[in-house]
């Protein structure tokens, strides 16, 4: 596992009154707005489908890779599902430690509040609301699902190759499917997932990602090696 909590802390988020925030900002108040957003019913759909729990997302995609490797013996079917969650743990930790290092304000706040960000591209709007409704009650740099998406998707592309097609359910959509032609598909449509909410800025999602699979990359190289 991971040697500390701030082992990939990842450098803070842009600066409020940079061209960089103001980018993301106009983004996700448009595209996660309640409602008035010009998003379309599969990008509606697809923030809510992964409004999920995100390990068990994972775990049901390695299943179903899993299931469609019937020449893996049942040790290195344990060996993929144990790297996987060891994997996703850390990568919560190092998640965790990034959000409170830095306490980065989420959209609901900084839209309501964009008068005080002292950057003349932003515009406040005192009536937004996210779409997902509830925001998670905790700081947003960076995204817990992207980085913890980016870590499983490392790990799964390391035991099978990134390009594998799965399909994946959601507790949030029960009968719904998505396909996938591949692991880094999915996490691409998590980052749009969670702009789409309305509850995270792109550049947290992207950051995300990278630290997640930085995590993952670590830790296989130190953790459960194959004998």
């Amino acid at each position: 596992s991971i040697r500390a909590p701030n082992q990939f802390r990842p450098a803070g988020p842009p600066s409020l009154t940079s061209d960089e925030y103001a980018t993301a900002f106009n983004e996700v108040k448009l595209m996660g707005r309640a409602s008035g957003s010009p998003r379309t019913l599969d990008q509606t759909s697809l923030a809510i489908f992964w409004a999920g729990n995100t390990p068990a997302y994972w775990n049901r995609i390695a299943g179903f890779i899993i299931n469609n490797h019937r020449q893996l013996t049942l040790i290195r079917k344990a060996r993929v599902l144990a790297l996987l969650n060891v994997v996703m743990a850390d990568a919560a930790i190092a998640c965790w430690d990034a959000k409170y290092e830095y306490v980065f304000w989420r959209p609901i706040t900084a839209i309501t509040l964009a008068d005080l960000d002292g950057n003349p591209a932003t515009e406040v709007d005192h009536d937004w609301t996210p779409l997902l409704g509830v925001t998670p009650s905790h700081p947003e740099y960076i995204s817990g699902h992207s980085t913890v998406s980016g870590s499983a998707a490392t790990v799964l592309a390391n035991f099978f190759g990134d390009k594998n097609a799965f399909l994946i359910d959601s507790e949030k959509m029960p009968g719904v499917w998505r396909a996938f032609p591949s692991f880094s598909a999915a996490v691409l449509e998590i980052h749009n997932a969670r702009v789409f909410g309305g509850i995270h800025y792109r550049f947290s999602c992207v950051e995300g990602s990278a630290v997640g699979a930085s995590v993952a990359r670590f830790v296989m190289q130190h953790s459960m090696r194959p004998i």
